[in-house]
């Protein structure tokens, strides 16, 4: 039997701006480990506008991006032995979700609202999610056309202390709240400020939680947090891997490589996947640049074990394999890709 990764992919199933809405909700799709061919996708749930999924452990997070009013939600589902069931939804006090994580413990939860500027946080019990904490943001940043609010972008906890670190596009900022039994501790938060109009949009940490790789959507740049003895968090680099242009920021995903040597990022404007090598002293290098055989590369992902890497691009609706060189951090094209509608979130179900 050949040896498979499963794939759940999110999509667009509504028009919205430029994109077509042409997506069918939550599908699975299996990737060969030893060609990188993909199977026949399966729909898994039709849920709307499915932006970001997340995996962790037996539970599986969708948020569906509308405005409040129109319909903003968690999905929450439950996969056991290769079968996916929708469980439960919970509304959101937000506009337009597009990120979505779970703590350690599996027993938090948390949206970015991006319309609305705010962090809406979840206690995940038996199977239902209820309302825990609601962080607003408030505020612009020097781009008038881009941060002319608060955006919230990204959030997740982290594993080696009770806090949730949040990332805001609109106000150049990356915030540290520390959690308690009943809220986020405001008062004691620490708020890491950007060069403006910088807009931050996705982050990923070392193991040890002690650096942080931000990419910023707006300035396409690649900047370093390291975490102080103090506790203290500060910038030590920034780095810029794409080739300059004059069509606006549009940086996307960010991924870290298992052994935390190679560090991944996508060009949406450019539509190329950077490969950076992490030195000794923590600054980056650019190790490759590389097609995405697309337009608008919104997400990718790399497999448990570090072989593949998954892209997907949004405005030409297809998935695209790539074979890692995990000695070198180097990306190969597989020569496979599916079609499917829309597609801008990959995440690993195995």
């Amino acid at each position: 039997m050949a040896v498979t990764h499963r794939l759940l992919i999110g999509s667009y199933t509504q028009p919205m701006g430029s994109i077509d809405g042409e997506g069918e909700g939550i599908l699975a799709v299996d990737l060969d480990a030893q060609t990188g061919a993909f199977s026949a996708p399966t729909i898994v749930s039709r849920c709307e506008n499915p932006s970001y999924v997340t995996v962790s452990d037996e539970h599986v997070f969708a948020v569906t991006e509308f405005a409040r009013q129109e319909g903003a939600s968690i999905g929450l589902l439950t996969h056991r032995d290769g079968i996916i069931n929708e469980v439960s939804s919970v509304a959101i006090d937000g506009d337009y979700p597009c990120h979505v994580s779970v703590n350690a413990t599996q027993d938090m939860v948390v949206a970015s609202n991006y319309g609305s500027g705010s962090f809406s946080v979840y206690r995940l019990e038996q199977g239902s999610l209820t309302h825990f904490d609601t962080v607003q943001h408030t505020g612009v940043g020097a781009n008038p056309d881009r941060q002319d609010a608060p955006h919230a972008h990204f959030a997740q906890f982290l594993a080696t202390s009770n806090t949730l670190v949040t990332v805001d596009l609109g106000t150049d900022r990356v915030s540290f709240y520390p959690v308690s039994d009943a809220h986020l501790d405001r008062e004691n938060a620490q708020h890491v400020v950007f060069p403006p109009g910088s807009g931050p949009r996705h982050l990923v940490f070392n193991q040890q939680e002690t650096l942080a790789y931000v990419l910023c959507e707006l300035s396409e740049e690649v900047t370093v947090l390291e975490r102080e003895e103090n506790g203290v968090w500060t910038i030590i680099q920034a780095f810029s891997p794409f080739q300059k242009h004059n069509d606006g920021g549009a940086a996307a995903a960010i991924r870290l490589s298992n052994d935390e040597q190679f560090l991944y990022v996508s060009g949406r404007q450019q539509n190329v996947i950077c490969v950076l090598k992490i030195e000794n002293n923590h600054t980056l290098a650019l190790q490759q640049t590389i097609s995405t055989n697309g337009i608008n590369p919104r997400d990718f992902n790399l497999t448990h074990d570090g072989e593949w890497l998954v892209v997907a691009n949004q405005n030409t609706s297809n998935l695209v394999s790539y074979r890692v060189d995990k000695a070198t951090g180097l990306l190969s094209p597989s020569g496979h890709e599916f079609a499917t509608g829309n597609p801008v979130c990959v995440a690993l179900l195995c």
